[in-house]
Formats: structure tokens, C-alpha cells, sequence
């Protein structure tokens, strides 16, 4: 009996079935959205290798002085490997109407970077991140959109969780571009901690501060926010962002999505 079963062929087609069922369904591991937004700070965890993913949004900010300013802003992010993602984002479309002058509107500036998680699980299980960006000139200065010169920013992360909660600490250098070989240096600091209260609702809150720079004062602002999880590729957000210090806007309201818009590569 035994030695029948060892001699009778199997059709080709069934073993292939047999082989590639098993396979298929341990390798595909379902997308997971990794959100930035709708935050100023970013976690130290970066887009799976091989994933793309759009994060994009609403927002219309009110200033202190009146009128308002809007934006659609956008990122797109690239998991290259299980600790690189690259960074493609910018302000979208943006309508700029200052209190007693003429509305000016127009596509913001676009931005690319990359960001690497050099250190998972480290001292006190903190996840360390660095990320670097350049801001290309790409909007109207003549129509007030823009500066009309390139930025770099050097961003140091640091991520935690603790249960049902999660930790960003973010530090930053931008050099603002002033024309020629010019620059100009404005710090930045974020804390940021969000907690989970289901399997689809979340809230934030943050705590940001911006320094002087190129004729600005320093700001300070903190922003509110809940995020739906509509599945595992999709994350719905939305909330306040209310200035604190006299140079921060009055008020901003966002909403907006993060998206896995598919694999461009598959995981080895």
C-alpha cells in the first residue's frame, strides 16, 4: 500500500496549487497606513517596504490679524526597505486672502526627503529616527505664495509606546534660503501623544513650537484631533489647531485621510 502511494504520480497542475496557496497567503501581509498627518510632528516608524501611501487633506487657517489662508496639503510616501521611506509632499493648492487686500491663489511648494529609523526598541524602548528635506521653490513669490527659495531640514525623532498611548518627540533645524548662498537658522520642536480608545477611534494632542526667523517672531500653538480607522489602509482625521502665543494663528481646522495606495514591490 504504502509503496503504491510513493509511486503514483501528481497532476502538475494540483501540485503547483498545493505550493503556491501556502505561500501566497504567508507572504502578503495586509497593508498597514502608517499616519503623519494631521500632525506637525512625524513618528519614528517609517511606510512598509514596498508600499505606497498618500496622506492628504483640508485645511483653512484664520490669522490673528484676519482674513485667511488655505491649502490642501499632501505627502506621499515610499516604504524602500523596512527602515527607509522616501517623502514627496508639499502645500497643494493654495489661496492666500489677507484682511483688505486682494486674494492670491496658486500651487504651494513642493517638498522631498527621506526619512531612516537608525534604532528600533532602544534605551527606555524608544524607536530613534532622523529625516532629511528640501523644500524646492516651486510656488508664486511675486503672488505672496512663497518664498521663492530653497529650504533644508534636519529632523531628529524619537516614538514610544506605552500601552494604549504613543509618544512623538520631534527636534529640528530648517536653513531658510535668503538668495545667493544666504541662509537663515529657525529651530523647532514638537510633542506629540496620541491614544488609542478602540479598534477605529483615536485622539491627539500636541504641543509645537517654531522659533524666530527671517523677521518672524517665535510661535507656539497646540492642535486636537480624532482619527477614525476605517480598515487597515485607511485613516480618516480631523480637528483644531489653536495658537497660543501671540505670533500663532488664531484658529485652524483640518481634515483629511491617509491612503495605502498599493504595493509598487514585493517583500522578499
Amino acid at each position: 500500500m504504502g509503496s503504491e502511494t510513493v509511486g503514483r504520480p501528481v497532476p502538475l497542475g494540483a501540485a503547483l496549487l498545493a505550493l503556491a496557496v501556502p505561500v501566497g497567503l504567508g507572504a502578503e501581509e495586509p497593508i498597514q497606513v502608517n499616519p503623519n498627518r494631521p500632525t506637525f510632528a512625524t513618528p519614528a516608524s517609517t511606510t512598509q517596504i514596498g508600499v505606497a501611501e498618500l496622506e492628504y487633506g483640508l485645511q483653512d487657517t484664520l490669522p490673528r490679524d484676519g482674513g485667511s489662508v488655505a491649502f490642501t496639503p499632501f505627502l506621499l510616501k515610499l516604504g524602500l526597505t523596512k527602515r527607509f521611506e522616501l517623502r514627496i509632499g508639499g502645500g497643494g493648492l493654495l489661496r492666500e486672502a489677507p484682511s483688505g487686500a486682494l486674494a492670491a491663489t496658486g500651487f504651494g511648494d513642493v517638498t522631498v526627503g527621506g526619512q531612516v529609523t537608525y534604532l528600533r526598541d532602544g534605551p527606555a524602548g524608544i524607536d530613534q529616527a532622523v529625516q532629511v528635506t528640501v523644500k524646492i521653490p516651486t510656488a508664486s513669490s511675486s503672488e505672496g505664495l512663497g518664498t521663492g527659495h530653497a529650504d533644508e531640514t534636519l529632523m531628529v525623532i524619537l516614538s514610544r509606546d506605552a500601552g494604549a498611548y504613543h509618544a512623538d518627540v520631534n527636534v529640528l533645524v530648517t536653513w531658510l534660503g535668503q538668495g545667493g548662498d544666504r541662509t537663515e537658522t529657525q529651530p523647532a520642536a514638537t510633542l506629540s501623544v496620541s491614544r488609542t480608545l478602540n479598534a477605529q477611534w483615536s485622539m491627539t494632542g500636541e504641543v509645537y513650537w517654531i522659533g524666530a526667523a527671517a523677521g518672524t517672531e517665535a510661535l507656539v500653538s497646540n492642535l486636537w484631533c480624532v482619527g477614525y480607522k476605517v480598515s487597515s489602509r485607511l485613516v480618516l482625521d480631523a480637528g483644531v489647531d489653536v495658537g497660543l502665543s501671540h505670533a500663532a494663528q488664531r484658529i485652524s481646522f483640518f481634515a483629511g485621510l491617509t491612503y495605502g495606495l498599493g504595493r509598487f514591490r514585493r517583500p522578499a
